[in-house]
């Protein structure tokens, strides 16, 4: 199992790649600043969602939610 420190640092290695790509989307666009941080915000959302569901598809496929109860 991977230990807690390295998901941290890993999370934040992550954050910064999202960031940069989400930088590099917008920067030929022609419109506010305010409307690039939107962007760039949604972006950083749905990835973050993204990694989420990979994380919870990983756990699934390797029987780790067996037991599991949501309420």
């Amino acid at each position: 199992m991977v230990q807690a420190e390295t998901l941290m640092r890993q999370a934040g290695y992550t954050a910064t790649e999202w960031l940069n790509q989400a930088k590099e989307a917008v920067s030929d666009m022609s419109i506010s600043d305010e409307a690039k941080a939107q962007i760039i915000a949604a972006f950083i959302r749905a990835a973050a969602q993204d990694q989420h569901t990979m994380t919870i598809r990983s756990l699934a496929e390797e029987g780790l939610l067996q037991g599991v109860k949501i309420d």
